[in-house]
């Protein structure tokens, strides 16, 4: 804009505003005390308006910050090590993993979807069916201590260790199998997978865990199935999205992704 461009807006501006802005100074405008409170709020509120306008269009693009809530253990054992892919694929996404345990409310959350580990509903999101779980007991060969286990109620013999947010997993297992059950709920708790599974590496005692969870640890014979006795959990693995998210790109492909490599876990097994 030219200069008598620039005066002739400050002039309507300062009409509009019924006062003054600026001290004319000779060519010189000085800006007075309120006119700079004024510039920098005009300055909050465009930038916010800014980013609004990045939001939107981000909406149709596969780009920005997508949030996923995550049970610990499965994130860390299962699910970082695979997302090389998706972000090579996606580079455009800039994951954001969060821990959850138990569900949440979505709208008081800024999260944009989750992995879901249990029933088959969440109030407020869609859910979209990843694989089920199984479980299998696991501990070090020297945990057996020379024993033989030719039963599954032979490892009633041994400390049985506790996931404390799943206490009945043991109680399930044993009424699975027909082991009785006055000892399926004694042993040492610990509150999250990652730690059960130390535990059981450090020989503290049997675990029983989901078997995706402790692949590598079985190859490395740093654990042992003392006996071949899955259980498949009532519950299962799910992709939970809020229906605000619902046609979001970013939620779509993260969904889509998640979805065909439980797949491919699933021929696995």
């Amino acid at each position: 804009m030219t200069q008598s461009a620039v005066s002739r807006r400050i002039a309507s501006l300062e009409e509009l505003l019924d006062r003054s802005l600026f001290i004319r100074d000779r060519k010189r405008l000085v800006p007075l005390p309120a006119a700079r409170r004024y510039g920098m709020d005009l300055t909050n509120i465009l930038a916010e308006i800014e980013a609004a306008t990045a939001r939107f269009i981000a909406q149709n693009q596969q780009i920005g910050l997508l949030t996923i809530a995550v049970p610990p253990t499965f994130g860390s054992r299962w699910l970082v090590p695979k997302l090389n892919e998706f972000i090579r694929r996606h580079p455009g996404i800039d994951l954001n993993l969060v821990s959850k345990i138990r569900p949440f409310d979505f709208d008081e959350e800024d999260i944009d979807a989750a992995i879901h580990f249990g029933a088959s509903s969440w109030q407020g999101a869609n859910l979209a069916f990843l694989m089920d779980e199984y479980v299998v007991p696991v501990c070090t060969p020297e945990c057996l201590r020379g024993g033989t286990v030719s039963s599954p109620g032979d490892l009633m013999d041994y400390p049985l260790i506790q996931h404390t947010t799943r206490p009945n997993l043991w109680h399930e297992w044993c009424e699975r199998y027909g082991v009785e059950t006055n000892r399926s709920r004694v042993g040492p708790r610990f509150e999250y997978y990652a730690h059960v599974i130390q535990a059981a590496v450090s020989g503290i005692g049997i675990a029983i865990v989901p078997d995706f969870l402790v692949t590598d640890e079985l190859q490395q014979g740093k654990l042992i199935m003392p006996i071949e006795a899955r259980l498949k959990g009532n519950d299962a693995y799910y992709f939970a999205s809020p229906h605000r998210m619902e046609g979001n790109p970013n939620v779509q492909a993260f969904g889509a992704w998640i979805e065909d490599e439980c797949k491919v876990h699933g021929r696995q097994d």
